[in-house]
């Protein structure tokens, strides 16, 4: 009875490792193929003029504002919400800047790698900077707080390059090969990366060592991490 019981268990088993060997496959697979075209977008644009990368990245944004129907409705009831009194056109005409202007940080985000600290000043310089002096020789720590508005990608990757590095809450990718190549640009000149998942406990580590800390504010945290709260009378 136990021998002929075994063979049925044994072949439902390796049944199920064989399907959870393929999935994964198909995932990484699927990763890999969403991975491959990004990579030749980046190096192309890396290679490009300044302005030119601009201009191929703020195409690219009106590109996704078209595609991508479902982020755009988002994006209009969001500003619905948040901008009552405006005018459908000004929403709009707002949420399509938005996209520009996301496409804008992608080109200067591909063109990372050939910054050095003699020509940062290109893209990034420092007004206030002895605020941040300031609060560094106090040696309890600096929390920086902003959000995802204009180049926020830049002020990190500068402020490292001028001989700042800090530690910056992020919410890991879902391709793990994008993941790791926008590691790679984030943390070229320093910076310390803390995944959102577990964020706590790497800031009050680097505060506790007097570090700097970059927190975008509107990063979306789900419970243990964050509650939602109503914004805009909408919760």
């Amino acid at each position: 009875m136990r021998e002929a019981m075994g063979g049925p268990i044994a072949f439902v088993r390796l049944t199920l490792l064989f399907a959870e060997c393929y999935r994964r496959c198909l995932r990484s697979l699927r990763q890999r193929l969403e991975f491959a075209p990004i990579w030749l977008l980046m190096r192309a644009m890396a290679l490009l003029p300044r302005p030119l990368a601009r201009a191929h990245g703020m195409l690219i944004g009106w590109i996704v504002y078209l595609l991508l129907g479902r982020l755009r409705r988002v994006g209009r009831r969001n500003l619905q919400i948040a901008f009552p009194n405006k005018s459908i056109h000004e929403r709009n005409k707002t949420l399509r800047g938005m996209y520009v202007s996301l496409g804008r940080l992608l080109a200067e985000f591909c063109l990372f790698p050939r910054y050095a600290r003699e020509n940062v000043s290109q893209i990034a310089v420092y007004q206030g900077f002895e605020n941040f002096e300031q609060a560094e020789q106090l040696k309890k720590g600096v929390l920086l707080l902003t959000g995802h508005v204009g180049g926020w990608e830049i002020g990190s990757f500068a402020h490292s390059l001028y001989g700042h590095p800090m530690n910056i809450v992020v919410r890991p990718l879902d391709n793990p090969y994008l993941n790791r190549l926008a590691e790679e640009f984030r943390s070229r000149f320093g910076n310390r990366l803390l995944p959102k998942q577990d964020f706590a406990r790497g800031l009050l580590a680097a505060m506790h060592n007097g570090e700097t800390v970059g927190i975008l504010m509107d990063t979306n945290m789900t419970p243990p991490q964050g509650d939602f709260v109503p914004f805009f009378g909408v919760l």
